[in-house]
C-alpha cells in the first residue's frame, strides 16, 4: 500500500466540501481546527498517543510526488480542479498540541491545525482515525498499569487488535502509557522497543499428549533458547497446572542447569484457573526447589479490575500479560475525539448545541498547567493571541480561575505561590518542523514524559473509580469571548422571530 493512501483514508464529504471551496475561491482562507474529546473512561484523564503519526501524515503529503498523488486521487475524485489542487499541494500550515505521553482532560485542545482551509479539512478523518485509536489504547493501558502498581504489564493483544495498524501502533501506544513490554515484532522493528514472548499451548501439544510430551516440549524450549539468554517462560497449564505442568517445569529447569544464576529471565506462565490460588502454590514450590528468582507471569482476560482483585488476594505475580482489554480498549473502544473548526481568517467561530457539552470553544488556544508544591492543580485554557490571564501566569500574579459551568466555584492561586508550564507545544510552524517535532521520534522519551506526569498528579486524581475532578477552566478572556458569541447568535435568532 502506498503511504499516500494513509492521507486519503478519509470520509467522502471532506473532499466534496473541498471542491466547493475550490469553486468559491476559498481554498486560501486560513482555518484553525481543534481535535479534542469530551469524556475519558472512568471520568478521569486520557493519555495522548499518536501525535507523531499525525505528523508523519504531513510528511507524506509533502514528500509524495505530484504524479503519484494525481494517480491515486483521480481514481476517486471526478473534479479536475480539485485533483489539480491536491496533487500539487504541500502542507504550509502550523500544528500545535500536546505531546505523546501527555496527560489530557476533556475539552482541552489535544491537537490544533492552522492552515489553508482545504489542507486542514482533508486531515480531519486521518487525524481522528489515528488519535481516537491510539488514545483509547493508551488511556486503557494507563488504567491497567496503575491497577497493577509495581507489577510490570506486557501488552499481548496483537491477535485481538483490529488489523495491522491497530496491532502495531496500539502496541506502541501501550508502551508509552505504562506497559513495560509488548509482543509485536513490527512494533520492535519500527520503534526499537524490544518485543517479548513465552509459548503457546499448541507448542506444548506439538510434542504429543500427556506428561512425557509436555516435559519434552519444555526441555527442547530451554535447550534451544538458553544460550542466547532468551526469556525462558514455560506455559504450565496445558494439562494440569500443579500436578503436571509445574513439576515438569521444575524438572526441565534443573536438568538444563537453569537456576538463579541464569543471566536471562526464567519462570512459568499461568493462563487459566484461580490465578491467585495457583500463583501462591507455584511460588512456594519454586522457592522450595531453589528457584527463587523464577518469574510467575499471569495471563487470561486480565483487565484493571481483575488485576486489582488479584493483588487484593495476595497474588504472586512478576508480570501481567494483558491482551484484548488493552488492544481494543475493551470497555470503551470508541474514544470519541472530535475535530471542530474554531477560527477562519481571524474570525473566532463557535458551534452551538442543545447539549451544553457539545458547545465548542472558539479561537486559537493553548493550555497552561498550574502547579502547587510540584503537584498539578489545574489546567487553564487561554486564547493564544493576547490573553490577560496569560500575562498574570507569566508574572506569577494572583490568579483566580472559575468553573465555566458554575461561576460560584472558583480557585485562587496566590501571587508567587504557584508554578506553571505551557503544555501546548508547537510541532510545525508555517510548514517547518520545530525541535518539539523531533522530540516525538523518541518513543522512550514519550514514555518517560508520561511516567513523570503521573508523579505530578494528586492521589485523588489517579483513582480508577470516581476520581477527584481535576480543574480545567477557561481564561476570563476566553469565557467572555464564548459568551459574547453565544449572545450574538441568540440575538440573531430573536430578530428572526420578530
Amino acid at each position: 500500500m502506498n503511504d499516500f493512501l494513509r492521507v486519503m483514508n478519509s470520509d467522502r464529504y471532506q473532499y466534496t466540501e473541498s471542491n466547493v471551496f475550490i469553486e468559491e475561491k476559498m481554498e486560501d482562507r486560513i482555518a484553525t481546527f481543534d481535535m479534542f474529546f469530551r469524556k475519558a473512561e472512568g471520568d478521569g484523564f486520557a493519555v495522548v498517543a499518536g501525535i507523531s503519526d499525525v505528523l508523519e501524515l504531513i510528511d507524506i503529503i509533502n514528500n509524495t510526488d505530484e504524479k503519484t498523488k494525481r494517480e491515486y486521487l483521480s481514481r476517486v475524485i471526478q473534479e479536475e480542479d480539485l485533483v489539480e489542487y491536491l496533487s500539487t499541494m504541500k502542507f504550509t500550515g502550523s500544528v500545535s498540541g500536546l505531546r505523546d505521553g501527555e496527560i489530557a482532560y476533556p475539552n482541552e485542545p489535544v491537537l490544533t491545525i492552522t492552515a489553508p482551509l482545504i489542507q486542514a479539512k482533508i486531515l480531519e478523518t486521518p487525524i481522528l482515525n489515528i488519535l481516537n485509536h491510539q488514545m483509547a489504547v493508551a488511556t486503557k493501558t494507563s488504567r491497567v498499569t496503575r491497577a497493577a502498581k509495581d507489577v510490570p504489564v506486557s501488552a499481548f493483544g496483537s491477535r485481538r487488535a483490529h488489523g495491522f495498524d491497530s496491532a502495531v501502533r496500539g502496541s506502541k501506544a501501550s508502551y508509552i502509557a505504562g506497559c513495560d513490554s509488548h509482543s509485536n515484532l513490527v512494533t520492535e522493528y519500527l520503534y526499537g522497543i524490544k518485543s517479548i514472548g513465552t509459548m503457546a499451548h499448541s507448542y506444548v501439544q506439538s510434542f504429543g499428549v500427556g506428561e512425557k510430551a509436555e516435559y519434552i516440549a519444555f526441555d527442547k524450549f530451554i535447550k534451544h533458547n538458553k544460550e542466547e539468554r532468551h526469556t525462558l517462560i514455560l506455559l504450565i497449564d496445558t494439562y494440569n497446572t500443579l500436578e503436571m505442568g509445574l513439576k515438569n517445569a521444575i524438572k526441565a529447569f534443573k536438568a538444563n542447569g537453569i537456576d538463579d544464576t541464569y543471566e536471562g529471565s526464567y519462570g512459568i506462565r499461568l493462563d487459566s484457573g484461580d490465578l491467585a490460588y495457583l500463583s501462591k502454590k507455584c511460588r512456594i514450590a519454586l522457592d522450595e526447589a531453589g528457584l527463587t528468582k523464577a518469574k510467575i507471569a499471569l495471563t487470561n482476560s486480565l483487565d484493571e479490575y481483575l488485576i486489582r482483585s488479584l493483588l487484593d488476594q495476595g497474588v504472586k505475580a512478576d508480570l501481567f500479560g494483558v491482551g484484548d482489554s488493552i488492544a481494543v480498549s475493551k470497555d470503551r473502544p470508541c474514544f470519541g475525539g472530535v475535530y471542530k473548526i474554531v477560527e477562519i481568517d481571524g474570525e473566532r467561530l463557535i458551534k452551538l448545541s442543545n447539549d451544553i457539552v457539545k458547545i465548542s470553544n472558539p479561537g486559537k488556544k493553548e493550555i497552561y498547567r498550574l502547579f502547587e508544591n510540584e503537584k498539578a492543580i489545574a489546567d487553564l485554557v487561554v486564547l493564544k493571541e493576547k490573553d490577560s490571564d496569560t500575562d498574570k501566569i507569566l508574572m506569577k500574579k494572583e490568579l483566580v480561575i472559575v468553573d465555566e459551568n458554575n461561576r460560584f466555584n472558583s480557585y485562587k492561586f496566590k501571587e508567587n505561590a504557584y508554578d506553571f508550564e505551557k503544555i501546548t507545544k508547537d510541532f510545525i510552524i508555517d510548514g517547518k518542523r520545530t525541535d518539539e517535532y523531533d522530540e516525538l521520534t523518541d518513543i522512550k522519551k514519550s514514555k518517560a514524559h508520561y511516567e513523570n506526569r503521573l508523579t505530578q498528579l494528586l492521589k485523588g486524581h489517579k483513582r480508577l473509580d470516581n476520581p477527584h475532578t481535576y480543574m480545567v477552566d477557561l481564561s476570563m478572556d476566553l469565557y467572555h469571548l464564548k459568551s459574547s458569541l453565544i449572545k450574538k447568535i441568540k440575538s440573531q435568532m430573536q430578530n428572526l422571530d420578530e
